[in-house]
């Protein structure tokens, strides 16, 4: 993952930390493990999913557990010139300073040596150090619900039996332990991601060589949108990239509409308008959708297109006391939703091999029935032919030399009969029908990715305009615009005609004279 101007630190919520502690520290999953380090024993964090497992039970709340949080921070590339050791500890121990909470990190490289960077895995609840625990004065009875009931009678069945999912504590045992404090809310916040983003940036900046090599955080409030990284063996990959790509070309058009003259006010309303708000309703309305995230993202680049467009043809016209543009004439633009990359159009590779397969191997079928008809074709001739020769005497040679003929063509015409019954048999067939049925399927399932094919080039083609309806009034303005030339203009003949005659008769008194 190249490094550009921009820094990368992405916050995700595990949901097994003992797993995901085994994955980034282990030599034998990762390909490029340079270091790692843990400011506690690996022990904690065994308790701590258990805490936050037990606590998660207790509320009652529906979802997966949290069991700890990880940040990735993506390192500059030349950052590898550092001791790896030293490199990992210093951005960990400034984390466990500043927020006080237990972490553990390791440091990495991807397969290609192209993505430097950290995975650092940190606790949202901190140990008591002096641990809550409660010990049972008698027993103590719960029921299905983990609800504290006062007698064994309430969980009890008619036959004196525990009920199923009942327990009971007895007397002198530990029945509440509590060894860490409750999660600290602040790690769940925006806020705290921004802050995280702004500390490590900070870090990052400290350590460059140079004043070129700096990083800032990415600026939400420019108009932008910013990219997501794509990690190894991630299920979403392709959709993440197409994500990627959309952004991109939004981020494109923005740089556009800047150097077109927009003002920033401009960009931010119409990221509001166009993206923020429509995926805020469609997440109320259908939950988190990406392919709708899609579409909305594709709109909003045609729109912001459009308004480039905007930007252009006002460039030259007439400002009124406003400064707004007065637009003589209505006109159109392009609003068309952003193309998706062609690699994305639905294959038919798969499908169309398919159909060929079986289509050779129906041509095969078809070829031999072909041949096995001419055979019986001829068959019938030939027997035509011997019983108008027997109707003649003599020609005896020529009887048995049809006779042999008849038995040859009666030969071959059983061989290829058996044949055509073998050739679905040598390609896993059990009759000619099953590859009939089987190039039938072949081909639904073609005409459907061509249906899908189709549908997207469809979409991708289809033009959407917006019509920019000329200033009100325009035309009057307009008219009277023309009105006061003419009028002009024939002042001015008015006025040259005025001094011709004067210098006429100037000319005549001096004649006079």
């Amino acid at each position: 993952m190249p490094i550009g101007r921009n820094s990368f630190i992405q916050m995700t919520k595990l949901n097994n930390v003992k797993g995901r502690i085994s994955y980034i520290s282990s030599h034998a999953r990762q390909e490029n493990l340079y270091s790692v380090y843990e400011t506690v024993e690996r022990s904690f964090w065994k308790e701590l999913a258990k805490c936050n497992r037990e606590e998660l039970k207790k509320s009652g709340t529906d979802g997966k557990c949290i069991e700890a949080r990880e940040l990735i921070i993506a390192l500059p590339e030349n950052f590898v010139e550092y001791n790896p050791d030293a490199l990992l500890r210093l951005f960990t121990e400034e984390f466990h300073k500043r927020y006080g909470v237990e972490c553990i990190s390791a440091l990495h490289h991807n397969k290609r040596k192209t993505n430097y960077h950290i995975h650092l895995i940190f606790a949202e609840r901190k140990k008591l150090e002096d641990p809550v625990i409660k010990v049972a004065s008698r027993n103590m009875f719960y029921d299905e619900n983990g609800k504290h009931v006062r007698t064994k009678r309430e969980i009890s069945t008619e036959d004196g039996e525990i009920r199923e999912g009942c327990s009971i504590v007895k007397k002198g045992d530990v029945y509440e332990k509590r060894i860490f404090t409750i999660k600290d809310n602040q790690f769940k916040s925006e806020k705290y991601l921004d802050e995280v983003k702004h500390f490590y940036t900070d870090i990052i900046n400290q350590c460059v060589q140079s004043e070129s090599e700096k990083l800032q955080v990415f600026d939400h409030s420019d108009g932008y949108l910013p990219t997501k990284k794509i990690g190894k063996n991630n299920p979403k990959a392709e959709k993440i990239k197409t994500d990627n790509y959309l952004r991109q070309e939004w981020n494109h058009m923005v740089d556009r509409a800047y150097a077109a003259g927009a003002e920033k006010e401009e960009v931010l309303s119409l990221k509001q308008e166009h993206i923020s708000m429509p995926v805020k309703k469609s997440v109320k309305s259908f939950g988190n959708q990406p392919s709708l995230f899609t579409d909305i993202l594709r709109k909003a680049i045609g729109m912001l297109r459009g308004f480039v467009q905007y930007l252009h043809e006002i460039e030259s016209t007439v400002k009124d006391e406003n400064r707004e543009p007065i637009i003589e004439k209505s006109f159109r633009v392009d609003v068309t939703p952003e193309k998706l990359p062609d690699d994305l159009r639905p294959s038919s590779l798969r499908e169309e091999t398919e159909v060929i397969n079986v289509q050779s191997i129906m041509n095969k079928i078809i070829k031999q029935e072909k041949r096995v008809y001419s055979m019986e074709r001829k068959q019938v001739l030939l027997k035509k032919e011997q019983k108008e020769l027997n109707k003649k005497w003599f020609h005896g040679k020529e009887k048995k030399d049809l006779e042999v003929k008849l038995m040859e063509n009666l030969a071959q015409l059983e061989k290829a009969r058996s044949t055509l019954s073998a050739i679905p048999k040598m390609y896993g067939y059990e009759n000619v029908l099953a590859v009939k049925n089987d190039l039938n399927k072949a081909e639904e399932k073609l005409k459907k990715v061509q249906k899908m094919q189709s549908d997207w080039d469809a979409k991708q083609n289809e033009k959407m305009y917006l019509v920019i309806p000329a200033t009100e009034h325009v035309e009057v303005s307009i008219a009277e615009q023309k009105k006061n030339i003419k009028e002009r203009l024939e002042e001015k003949r008015q006025e040259v005609r005025k001094q011709e005659k004067q210098q006429k008769v100037k000319k005549s008194r001096g004649m006079e004279l």
